[in-house]
């Protein structure tokens, strides 16, 4: 018996127009029309026809609802009756229920595109678009969420003619999950740090974004502007601490002005090959500190397995230098090891070598090269940071 006959397979292009009146008792029928006619027409696999009808769901309702019938989200935070007895009067009122709302499907057997546009006064595009990517998880919830959750279940999504026209596009082979894990929807306030052309990043030049999904291997995110280069640190916050994971960008697009997605993969570093002379040079700075901790008397601090040397209570005014040591800042200095210590800053550190000066008796000074492993904001203005040593400048005064 032969196999049945896939006709959707078959279809090369195809172009609908319609257009319904703004009553909100259209919209839901609607959705339907439009994902059944996306399925036949091979346009959206099955699997996925769930997430495109989420999508133009939300689509349409900013059309009808926000768009024609001039409804703000405001009035859904109220929290009491007030948005269903407006829409109850928008949608009675004549002029607005009248207004159309214009919709195109495009489909070329490759990608299919609903263009809908109504005639509302349009939005601020890029207001909406900032509250979304905004660090504040009260501003990243409130009315642009929608939008969040288009852009995160199809494949492109631009507003033109000041809000008014939205464009949504589904590729055709995007219904087979190419990934090697299952992603997870997630919301959350991240940075995206670029790199510097020495390949440090430059986290004084970080911006502020959101994740849409997550899996082991990467994330996909928005931001509010380009990136430059095709690898970046993205600082993911965990437990009152920020993580700074390098990645790489596999795609980038643009949403709307003011607004683009990444796509990124995690990558795994390999550190860099270690000097024939380190262990000597390590072993140096090891004797150094050890100098240090005799002349004073410290209290050992609670014992941590993953450490490789034990840290010792250690307070008082350091100097690190970042580039030059006219640029260099005064910090405290929490606990000391003889691989590293940690210090308090009012300045952030970026994550790459620094000199560090620690004061010893008789007024000379130990200056350390050491590696900033981490700088987390404790609050406005203080920064927590990590130093692991790396080998000695000089031992002079």
């Amino acid at each position: 018996m032969s196999a049945q006959a896939n006709v959707a397979a078959q279809v090369v292009s195809e172009r609908t127009r319609l257009v319904i009146p703004s009553v909100p008792h259209w919209i839901e029928p609607t959705v339907e029309f439009l994902r059944q006619k996306a399925v036949l027409s091979g346009a959206c696999q099955e699997t996925r026809a769930g997430k495109l009808m989420v999508a133009l769901l939300e689509a349409l309702s900013n059309a009808v609802i926000h768009g024609n019938l001039q409804l703000t989200s405001k009035l859904k935070e109220a929290g009491d009756d007030s948005f269903a007895r407006a829409l109850a009067e928008r949608a009675a009122d004549p002029v607005l229920s009248a207004r159309e709302v214009d919709i195109v499907v495009d489909y070329d057997g490759e990608r299919c595109r609903w263009i809908i546009t109504d005639q509302g006064p349009g939005f601020d595009v890029e207001a909406v678009l900032a509250r979304c990517l905004s660090d504040d998880p009260e501003l990243m919830l409130a009315s642009g969420r929608g939008i969040l959750m288009m852009h995160s279940l199809l494949d492109g999504m631009r507003y033109d003619l000041g809000g008014r026209r939205l464009t949504l596009t589904l590729n055709q082979p995007s219904g087979t999950e190419k990934r090697r894990e299952r992603r997870q929807p997630l919301q959350l306030p991240l940075q995206v740090v670029p790199l510097r052309p020495d390949g440090s990043p430059d986290l004084a030049a970080a911006t502020p974004a959101v994740s849409q999904d997550l899996s082991q291997h990467g994330i996909a995110l928005l931001q509010s502007e380009l990136v430059e280069g095709q690898r970046i640190y993205i600082g993911i916050p965990r437990g009152g601490e920020t993580l700074y994971v390098p990645a790489a960008v596999r795609h980038c697009r643009t949403i709307a002005d003011g607004s683009v997605q990444l796509g990124c993969e995690f990558e795994v570093v390999a550190p860099p090959a270690a000097p024939a002379d380190a262990a000597e040079q390590l072993a140096r700075v090891h004797e150094a500190v050890v100098d240090v901790l005799s002349q004073r008397q410290v209290a050992p601090l609670p014992a941590d397995e993953r450490r490789a040397h034990p840290r010792v209570l250690f307070t008082g005014e350091v100097t690190v230098a970042c580039d030059e040591p006219a640029d260099a800042i005064t910090a405290y200095a929490r606990d000391l090891s003889k691989g590293g210590m940690a210090i308090i800053s009012r300045v952030q550190l970026p994550l790459r070598p620094v000199v560090i000066s620690l004061p010893r008796d008789g007024g000379a000074t130990l200056r350390i090269r050491a590696r900033v492993v981490r700088c987390n904001r404790i609050q406005e203005g203080f920064f927590d940071v990590g130093l692991q040593f790396l080998r000695l400048v000089d031992v002079a005064g």
